[in-house]
C-alpha cells in the first residue's frame, strides 16, 4: 500500500493539451496513488479544450473564473463553486467565456483515465 504524502507545486508536471489550455496533474499513479487521479486546469481568455469523454466518472470544480461548459451539446454556464459530475461516455468540453482566467480542479474515479477526442 502507498504512503501518505505531499505532493509540493514543483513536484507537478505541467502539460499544454491546447493553446492556452494547461493540465497539471497532481494526484497521479506517478506518485503513488491506486485508485483515483486530480489535478487542476487553467484556460487563457478565450479558449477551450476539445469535445472528448473518459472512461472513468469525472468530478469538476469551478475554482476560479467563470466559463462555459457543454455536456452531451448542451450548454451549462459555470462559476466558482459551481461543480459538475460527468459520467463515463459523456462528451464534454470547457470554454474560457471570461477575460481572466478559469481554472477547474477535476478528478477521476480511476488512476488509468482515457481521454477520447470527439469532433464537433
Amino acid at each position: 500500500m502507498p504512503e501518505p504524502r505531499v505532493i509540493r507545486g514543483e513536484e507537478v508536471q505541467y502539460l499544454q493539451r491546447a493553446p492556452g489550455v494547461t493540465v497539471s496533474g497532481y494526484i497521479t499513479k506517478e506518485v503513488g496513488a491506486t485508485e483515483i487521479s486530480s489535478g487542476i486546469t487553467s484556460f487563457d481568455a478565450g479558449c477551450s479544450n476539445t469535445t472528448h469523454y473518459h472512461n472513468a466518472e469525472e468530478s469538476v470544480i469551478v475554482i476560479e473564473g467563470a466559463g462555459v461548459l457543454m455536456i452531451n451539446g448542451a450548454e451549462h454556464r459555470v462559476g466558482v463553486g459551481d461543480a459538475a459530475f460527468i459520467t463515463p461516455g459523456t462528451h464534454h468540453r470547457l470554454i474560457n467565456t471570461g477575460e481572466g482566467a478559469f481554472r477547474i480542479a477535476w478528478s477521476y474515479a480511476t488512476v488509468d483515465v482515457t481521454r477520447t477526442l470527439v469532433e464537433d
